[in-house]
C-alpha cells in the first residue's frame, strides 16, 4: 500500500469522483448529493478531498457503483495500492465530462427528484420541445437525404 496519501491525493481524487459523478447521470453534483446515494456522511468526503483522512476500501466498495468508476481505479486513487501492483501502467486520471454542462443541469432540473414543482418541469419541457422542433426536422430531413441512394 502506497504511503502517499494527502492534500495532493485528495485533490484528485475529488476531481475523478465528481467527475464520474457527472458522466453517471445519476443527479450526483454535489457532495450532499454523493452523501445520499451511498450512505457515506458529507464530513467524510470532505475530510477525503481535503486529504485528511484516507478512504476505507469499504467505503469505496460503496462510492464506485454509484459513480460507474472502476474499483481498482478508486484503490489507487486512493492510495489503497500501487497502480502497478493492478497491472496498470499509469495512475488514473478523471475521465472529461460528456456532454455540455447545460445539457446535464436540464437533466438535473428535469428529473423525477427535481425540487421544481410538476408543472414547472411540464413548461421547460414544452418550451424546449416548441423552441426545438425546427432543429429536429432539419435533422430528420439531413438524414433521409443521406439514406436515399441516388440515382
Amino acid at each position: 500500500m502506497s504511503t502517499t496519501w494527502g492534500p495532493a491525493a485528495g485533490a484528485a481524487l475529488r476531481a475523478y469522483v465528481l467527475q464520474h459523478a457527472a458522466n453517471a447521470n445519476a443527479g450526483i453534483e454535489r457532495v450532499a448529493d454523493l452523501s445520499r446515494a451511498t450512505g457515506i456522511k458529507p464530513s467524510i468526503f470532505s475530510k477525503w478531498f481535503a486529504g485528511t483522512e484516507q478512504p476505507s476500501v469499504r467505503s469505496l466498495e460503496k462510492l464506485a457503483p454509484v459513480i460507474r468508476a472502476p474499483l481498482p481505479e478508486l484503490l489507487v486513487l486512493a492510495c489503497r495500492v500501487r497502480a502497478e501492483d493492478l497491472g496498470m501502467t499509469t495512475t488514473p486520471e478523471p475521465p472529461d465530462v460528456l456532454g455540455h454542462p447545460l445539457a446535464r443541469e436540464l437533466d438535473v432540473l428535469l428529473s423525477e427528484e427535481s425540487a421544481l414543482p410538476a408543472t414547472d418541469r411540464a413548461a421547460i419541457e414544452a418550451f424546449l420541445d416548441q423552441y426545438l422542433e425546427p432543429y429536429r426536422r432539419a435533422a430528420k430531413s439531413r438524414s433521409r437525404r443521406v439514406a436515399r441512394p441516388s440515382a
